[in-house]
């Protein structure tokens, strides 16, 4: 259910008295969880400081996702800003939900955003991806990495690994010696997003992808996704039973009671790993690149990025709070409470990685800089519950990995009509 936090704030600004405007109203949807409790606290913080009355929304993630949707078309103006997942920006830019930031960079004497952010989180605030306008800023630094218990992993005669052999002969070994109460490997394999997100940088680490360069044909159903598929099925067979309906938080549970030795999994997750509140397994993970296949890893970037929505009534004002939230010293701020960044200087700033929490920063700031996105097409939220439904299937064995294939291939070709 949508739950609503109203944050209004009484304080004008020298600004607004100045000009004799009214006072400016943000509105701002976020998702549930560290993402969307970081920009409420930032709202909250811009509140009180510049007396602009601001209210954040939260909702679940795909709800974001409806919600956002229908306010775009709609064009009922209920939102000024919305933190979108970045695969869905081309849904929301290419239906004319997003407001095209060029004129407020303009405006402000910039050409776009500074070059203290890494290059992989400006690139995927732009629609087309890398090369088109920005219609969005990023503001949570998500990629994934390979997270393994490195003393397992030595016992099982792996120091560091670097390909996905490495990973299942660990694994494997692991698995054996555990009677049933120790595993290997673990991952999400509920359907939808949760299948669709550990499967894809495998998937990508054999060479195979989605379309093909010109996005003219799906190539799912290939020599290459049948190699990433085969290894994919190994690793089911070496975690726990009922994956296939396992998400983030049940293999980060068991990453943190120390019942399974590896997997792909998120950076906000390494807070849980190393609080002795919640974890057994403090200071005992480490953190590294995805491994390679047949061709070097890549991690799947999931960054949550803000955009002004175009129909909001109050658009220089959401940019200028945009603009706030993502500058330097309020995304190092966001890191302290848990995101993590967009920006090199807060990667490498001192006072942070000096911390034993934030061990993990180098290994993400290289995950995020060797990171893929998801097929960037404005059907993607219905190509991944498509493909996430049959390789769940696969993953509880009530299809075939080659019938996951071929069926998955011949859904996404319907869905965006190429055959």
């Amino acid at each position: 259910m949508l739950r609503r936090l109203f944050l209004t704030l009484a304080i004008a600004t020298s600004a607004l008295a100045i000009n004799g405007a009214a006072w400016a109203d943000i509105t701002i949807l976020v998702p549930s969880g560290t993402e969307g409790d970081g920009l409420r606290a930032a709202a909250d913080d811009y509140g009180k400081l510049k007396g602009t009355k601001v209210e954040a929304v939260q909702a679940p993630y795909a709800n974001v996702f409806e919600q956002g949707a229908n306010a775009g078309a709609t064009k009922s103006g209920v939102f000024d800003i919305i933190l979108m997942d970045d695969p869905w920006i081309p849904f929301f830019a290419e239906n004319g939900h997003l407001e095209d930031l060029t004129a407020y960079f303009k405006k402000a004497g910039m050409e776009g955003p500074d070059s203290d952010f890494l290059s992989k989180s400006l690139a995927v605030c732009r629609n087309p991806y890398n090369t088109g306008p920005y219609v969005c800023l990023p503001y949570v630094g998500n990629a994934q990495m390979f997270f393994y218990d490195a003393a397992k992993y030595k016992e099982a005669g792996v120091d560091a690994p670097k390909t996905w052999d490495d990973v299942l002969k660990a694994s494997k070994k692991l698995t054996e010696n555990g009677g049933g109460r120790y595993f290997g490997y673990v991952f999400r394999g509920g359907q939808g997003n949760p299948v669709v997100a550990d499967f894809m940088p495998i998937f990508w680490s054999y060479g195979a992808d989605m379309f093909n360069a010109d996005r003219t044909k799906v190539t799912i159903d290939t020599p290459e996704g049948a190699a990433a598929m085969k290894t994919f099925m190994a690793l089911r067979d070496v975690s726990p039973k009922g994956v296939e309906s396992y998400n983030a938080n049940e293999v980060g549970t068991a990453l943190a009671a120390g019942t399974a030795a590896s997997s792909i999994n998120w950076p906000n997750y390494v807070a849980t790993f190393e609080d002795p509140t919640q974890s057994k397994m403090v200071g005992k993970i480490s953190y590294s690149p995805i491994p390679a296949g047949t061709k070097p890893g890549s991690s799947e970037i999931g960054h949550w990025t803000m955009g002004i929505m175009s129909a909001s009534k109050n658009k220089q004002e959401a940019f200028d709070f945009m603009m706030w939230a993502t500058s330097p010293e309020q995304i190092k701020v966001s890191a302290l409470r848990g995101n993590p960044p967009v920006r090199t200087s807060v990667f490498t700033d001192p006072e942070l990685t000096s911390q034993e929490k934030f061990r993990h920063y180098p290994v993400l700031m290289e995950a995020i800089q060797a990171s893929t996105p998801r097929p960037r097409h404005p059907k993607w939220p219905e190509i991944e519950n498509a493909f996430g439904i049959e390789l769940s299937k696969a993953v509880a064995g009530t299809i075939t990995p080659e019938e996951a294939l071929k069926s998955s291939q011949e859904a996404v070709s319907r869905i965006t009509n190429l055959y």
